[in-house]
């Protein structure tokens, strides 16, 4: 770990290597469109320069509330290349005095805010003077006094970069490894939520950490299921995706939550993703439809499911100790029913699915087992949003059913 990058450093090293290759995907009218490292960095560098262009300062803090999008992620790259500080907020946030006391405590100049999340600013713009303008990430009809559509805050950094790329290329060097890249707002359960500083090396050392203990393939696809707000998402999804030449893709936004949980099954047959991060509730609900359509085959299909999967359960044990002499005979019936059932169920998530990363919350072993047993290991691993986050993890050849795997490298706990 020599190299002590900045996320603008590292976002400039991968996108020189994977230039042309695809990095970002989208469902856009019906359409899945793909965006090239290349682009994403030059759309990044625009609204940068927009951001500068509206006076933002290295430093000041710009908060960006929405559902998961590709534009998510290019607003987040022109807050950091232009060397301010993003607050992401979740969008599950509803109550009016979260939003506050978030926005109003980070001391934020500026807010990204995505059509469905709107109201929510307009209704407490009153009360957030620090607040100049609203980026909206969705063209309307009309806009308030303090609002400017992303088409037009898309032309004011094209104007901009266009006449003054020198400062917009001097902005984004000056910013250190220890300069703040975000501040990660806890639940404020029990008191105010607590804002965690994390600063740019704080992120691209954990990618590099994290990189020894779980690794994809180059060209590699990810789907991710988690809300874009918490830094796990950008550990394990953006920068690692980024770090090995994979691409992420967003599921479908719909009109309200529930219509974007129903976008899920379609966008994983249609992307067909290698590694998917996801929760434990979502890989239940996986789980129960797995088994409503094979108990929709028949009885005898339910049988014969049941059997392979209470043998491969058997075979596999607490993963690490899979297999042995005792267990030999177990192992041309785990590849046959491997072949004639679970190939099956795994076309119900694309088919090149190779495993899960789990976050959020608890992995129960049961529901490792499982999956595990069908040809899709769900990994847990352990992390603190203090820690950007993951400490340690299992993966693929190294994992026990029931821990947290093994501690990233370097890293010492005490």
């Amino acid at each position: 770990m020599s190299e002590r990058l900045t996320i603008i450093d590292f976002v400039d090293k991968y996108t020189s290597k994977y230039a042309k290759e695809t990095f970002l995907r989208e469902k856009i009218n019906g359409v899945w469109q793909e965006t090239s490292f290349e682009d994403t960095r030059k759309e990044g560098r625009v609204l940068a320069a927009a951001f500068m262009s509206l006076g933002l300062q290295k430093g000041e803090r710009v908060a960006l509330i929405s559902e998961g999008r590709k534009l998510w992620i290019i607003a987040e790259l022109g807050v950091l290349y232009a060397g301010g500080t993003d607050v992401p907020l979740s969008a599950k946030l509803e109550e009016s005095n979260d939003l506050l006391f978030r926005i109003n405590h980070s001391d934020s100049r500026f807010v990204i805010a995505s059509q469905q999340q709107l109201p929510k600013i307009r209704k407490i713009i009153g009360q957030l003077p620090l607040v100049e303008k609203i980026i909206v990430l969705d063209d309307l009809a009309e806009y308030g006094e303090k609002e400017i559509g992303i088409t037009e805050f898309t032309k004011m950094g094209e104007a901009y970069i266009a006449e003054n790329e020198a400062k917009v290329d001097e902005r984004a060097a000056s910013v250190g490894p220890d300069d703040y890249a975000n501040i990660s707002y806890t639940s404020g359960t029990t008191s105010d939520p607590k804002g965690v500083i994390l600063t740019h090396r704080n992120y691209t050392a954990n990618v590099e950490q994290g990189s020894s203990v779980i690794s994809v393939h180059r060209g590699a696809v990810m789907l991710i299921l988690l809300p874009l707000d918490h830094c796990f998402a950008h550990v394990a999804g953006f920068y690692t995706m980024m770090m090995y030449g994979g691409s992420i893709a967003t599921v479908p936004v719909g009109k309200n939550p529930l219509a974007t949980l129903k976008n899920v099954p379609t966008a994983i047959k249609e992307v067909r993703p290698h590694v998917m991060l996801s929760v434990p509730a979502l890989a239940r609900n996986f789980k129960k439809n797995i088994e409503s359509g094979i108990a929709a085959k028949g009885p005898k299909v339910q049988k014969l499911y049941n059997f392979a999967l209470k043998n491969a359960m058997a075979y596999n044990k607490e993963y690490h100790n899979r297999g042995g002499i005792l267990q030999w005979w177990r192992k041309p019936l785990v590849a046959l029913f491997d072949k004639l059932i679970f190939s099956q169920v795994r076309q119900n998530f694309g088919g090149r699915m190779q495993f899960f990363v789990g976050g959020g919350a608890l992995l129960d072993i049961e529901l490792q087992r499982y999956f595990c047993a069908i040809g899709i290991p769900m990994f847990q691993g352990y992390g603190l949003s203090e820690a950007t986050p993951i400490i340690c993890a299992n993966a693929t050849g190294h994992a026990i059913f029931g821990s947290s795997g093994r501690v990233v490298k370097p890293l010492d706990i005490k």
